[in-house]
């Protein structure tokens, strides 16, 4: 799994890249809160690339996005395949967190 973090126009973009399973959820999970969590500025995360996410992956973006809330920033996805996207609707994650369709959906939800 490989993370990239940049920060355009306010706003964080956390594009993930690979499978998010147990194999790796501990060292992305430090890399991905280091990058976003001081900062406590509106978050988007690109799922465009993410093949897999296993409930440790689920449970590291809730806990950063109820961070966030508590911070007064909003976080939100988008670009996730079928096959994830099924995951987060079992799950209910995708009641709690908004994802969506594109980069430009996502940013209109946080700035919004």
């Amino acid at each position: 799994m490989d993370i990239v973090i940049t920060d355009a126009s306010g706003v964080t973009k956390a594009e993930l890249n690979g499978r998010l399973d147990t194999a790796n959820v501990n060292d992305l999970e430090l890399r991905f809160t280091a990058g976003i969590m001081p900062k406590a500025q509106h978050t988007i995360v690109d799922l465009t690339n993410v093949t897999f996410i296993a409930s440790l992956g689920i449970r590291m973006l809730l806990t950063t996005a109820r961070g966030l809330a508590s911070r007064g920033a909003k976080f939100a996805m988008f670009g996730a395949n079928p096959a994830v996207m099924e995951i987060f609707e079992t799950t209910a994650l995708s009641d709690i967190i908004p994802i969506l369709q594109t980069e430009a959906d996502a940013m209109a939800e946080v700035a919004g």
